[in-house]
């Protein structure tokens, strides 16, 4: 039904012959979901990291929506005037757990010496929030020195799916996403710092792209964000 839905409202965007795709900016943790999602609409999508995106919409790439996994990001894409701050709205969701390919304890990552993958703690949302976390915990010394930084989530999933890295700090979609993998821990939202997906469109953006932004916010594509494993506020 969810799907059919979406395709009802596929079919009525491309009924003029005339518009030209839209072009999503997106949060590599968004790939598995926003495919869904978005199958059949004429867009065309570029994942990454967060902080990425959001200097390439800054700079003033060719995007019409952007999507990110992290409110500071589109704060700043607001504040240089790159985003149609009307247009904002806070979509989304997540929250962090530890995956790996064996059961095994919070702890057992802790006492051992295996490396944990996540996302840049200075830039990539998941690094952020992951860092904010193991520091609210006081977990912080034990894990830095074991640390690997990548520039996505999805690459620090991919680091421990095919079993390069025993641990890795993801969100919950992120382990819905990867068979691979299983969840050892799911860790604490940290009160200050909660994880949000802000969606918004670009200040040059096409008039087209307002009835996808319609089409992300809809009830058939909430279902399908929400079967990811994504929080629908």
């Amino acid at each position: 039904m969810i799907r059919r839905v979406i395709i009802a409202l596929a079919l009525c965007l491309t009924a003029s012959p005339v518009a030209a795709d839209v072009v999503i900016f997106a949060a590599s943790s968004l790939k598995t979901a926003l495919d869904e999602v978005t199958e059949g609409l004429p867009v065309r999508i570029s994942y990454g990291g967060s902080g990425v995106l959001a200097r390439q919409v800054l700079q003033r790439a060719p995007a019409d929506i952007f999507f990110s996994a992290n409110a500071v990001w589109m704060d700043a894409a607001e504040q240089g005037g790159a985003i149609a701050a009307e247009s904002r709205v806070d979509l989304l969701s997540n929250s962090l757990v530890v995956v790996g390919h064996k059961a095994a304890t919070l702890k057992d990552m802790l006492a051992g010496d295996g490396r944990v993958a996540t996302g840049l703690v200075r830039s990539v949302p998941v690094g952020i929030y992951a860092k904010a976390y193991l520091q609210a915990s006081g977990h912080w010394d034990t894990i830095a020195p074991r640390l690997i930084e990548t520039d996505s989530v999805r690459a620090a999933l991919a680091l421990t799916a095919r079993g390069e890295v025993p641990f890795a700090i993801v969100y919950a979609s992120d382990a819905v996403a990867e068979p691979a993998v299983q969840v050892i821990h799911a860790l604490a939202d940290v009160p200050d710092l909660p994880i949000g997906y802000p969606v918004a469109l670009t200040a040059w953006a096409k008039p087209e792209a307002r009835e996808v932004l319609d089409v992300l916010q809809s009830d058939a594509a909430r279902a399908v964000f929400a079967a990811h494993g994504f929080g629908v506020p």
